[in-house]
Formats: C-alpha cells, sequence, structure tokens
C-alpha cells in the first residue's frame, strides 16, 4: 500500500517517511508539504496518510478536505495540536482513522498505521511505558 506523509517540517517528513519505509504492508512512500495536497492527482487506490496538521497554518480543514477529494480511498492518521477524545463522524466519513497529537510517541504512531493497515505482526513492549522511566530502588541499597 502506498503511503503519503504531510508535514510542514522537511525533518519530520523524512523521519516518518524513514519509519513507514520499514513498516509492513507499506509499498512507496512519499513526502510532501501541505501546500502541494493541492497538486496531487486523483487516484482511487488505497493510501495510507500521516498527515501533521500545522498550528499556525488557517488553511489545514481545506487543506484536509482537498486531500479526500483527491484519495477518496486513503486511510488518515491527522497529526495535531487540536485533540479530540475521539475522531469526529464527519471526519470518519472522510477517511480520518485516528488522530494522535504531534508529541505521540513513535510507538504509538507506528502502532497506529499498523492497524490502518491491518497489519497484525505488532510487536507488545516486554514492560509498561509509563513504568520505564521510573529509578527501580534495590532493597538494602543505600540511598
Amino acid at each position: 500500500m502506498t503511503a503519503i506523509v504531510i508535514d510542514d517540517q522537511p525533518l519530520v517528513r523524512l523521519g516518518m517517511q524513514r519509519l513507514l519505509e520499514r513498516m509492513p504492508g507499506i509499498g512507496a512512500v512519499h513526502a510532501i508539504d501541505p501546500a502541494d495536497i493541492v497538486a496531487l492527482a486523483p487516484s482511487h487506490a488505497p493510501a495510507v496518510v500521516v498527515y501533521g496538521m500545522a498550528g499556525d497554518v488557517n488553511d489545514n480543514w481545506y487543506l484536509l478536505r482537498r486531500l479526500t477529494e483527491a484519495l477518496p480511498n486513503a486511510r488518515i492518521l491527522l497529526l495535531s495540536d487540536n485533540m479530540w477524545l475521539r475522531v469526529p463522524a464527519a471526519l470518519e466519513s472522510r477517511g480520518v482513522v485516528d488522530c494522535l497529537p504531534k508529541t505521540a510517541t513513535i510507538e504509538r504512531i507506528e502502532m497506529a498505521v499498523m492497524q490502518m493497515v491491518g497489519t497484525d505482526s505488532l510487536v507488545p513492549l516486554r514492560r509498561v511505558a509509563a513504568d520505564a522511566w521510573q529509578l527501580h530502588h534495590r532493597p538494602g541499597a543505600m540511598s
């Protein structure tokens, strides 16, 4: 399945492109600037899109609409600083599958994409991530 990374930050685009290239079920990965959405050639082929919505741009919703018109069968993961508890129904009907904060971990983004692609090759983490930062106290050790 083809993938497209859309973000206004070149380093983010490159990082997401590299992440997607190594994932099972993902074929060619293209990285574009949000302004290039209007030039996308229409296609009915299935695609995975990771769209990093810019916080300082007023035309995010216009660009999202143009994206869904050009790629009606795309499964879209929105990365945004504006979060909802769940994806609104109006966006679900347009292909938006999930929405994560831009500060989401790579593992969480990867998991969302794998669910969009439909692969079941997720490898669970050995430890709970929330506990990973804590120092472990050994009994009898000096403080």
